[in-house]
């Protein structure tokens, strides 16, 4: 990733190619908050945690197997809700360092969808940012702010307790023993239900129950998730 110049990347063009087959491999997608509802129709909402830093973050789960993403396969994205920030690319924001909150637009200029010949254009002749570069730009800005109040709300779920690791099981036909998924933090109901009245009410006001229940109703996907692991497996 290299930072967008209107001099080095004048022009550059980006294809109309919604190919997802790029996340083939990613079992685990992350969301934000703003996803939770919309995905939770689809997919489990779950939390994993990184060992390094010790933060939580939110992921769609795709797939049983780690390194199969069921739903990325072929080229073309087939469900009726995706993840906001899953058409980005070839694009994404970098903070310039630190000690800043200044962010630079760059460029994956190895990707498939960027070429000099056909698409969308990204800066004009006075070299100027297009409106297609423009709106592509606000579209990673949103993401970037969603993605750090998401962080915010899962740095209070955990503050509060209320994330728990579990071990899920489920039934794999080519599997004699049932599959076990590890790794995984969901919110705890009975640690939600223990909270004082003060620190659910806290919840409340925050507009954060929504999520929660979005979070936990879509861990009925899982059973979708098998049947589909289960079929891809079968070919």
């Amino acid at each position: 990733m290299i930072p967008l110049n209107n001099k080095l990347h004048a022009n550059v063009k980006i294809k109309k190619n919604n190919n997802v087959s790029r996340f083939k491999e990613q079992q685990l997608i992350p969301v934000t908050v703003q996803d939770f509802i919309p995905l939770s129709t689809e997919f489990p909402i779950v939390f994993v945690k990184n060992e390094e830093t010790g933060q939580f973050i939110s992921v769609a789960m795709m797939g049983i197997r780690s390194g199969v993403n069921l739903y990325c396969q072929d080229e073309k994205w087939s469900c009726a809700v995706a993840p906001l920030g899953f058409h980005n690319a070839p694009f994404s924001l970098i903070q310039t360092n630190e000690n800043s909150d200044e962010v630079v637009v760059c460029i994956d200029e190895k990707s498939v969808f960027v070429n000099t010949e056909t698409g969308d254009a990204l800066f004009d002749e006075q070299g100027e940012q297009t409106e297609f570069l423009k709106q592509r730009t606000q579209a990673l800005l949103s993401v970037a702010e969603f993605t750090e109040q998401t962080q915010a709300i899962i740095d209070i779920f955990a503050k509060k307790r209320l994330l728990a690791s579990k071990q899920l099981n489920v039934k794999l036909t080519s599997e004699q023993e049932p599959f076990l998924l590890n790794g995984i933090y969901l919110i705890d109901e009975k640690a939600l239900n223990a909270l004082s009245t003060e620190e659910f009410e806290d919840l409340r006001t925050k507009g954060l129950l929504p999520l929660i229940y979005a979070h936990l109703a879509s861990l009925h996907q899982i059973t979708r998730l098998t049947i589909k692991q289960n079929a891809f497996e079968a070919k």
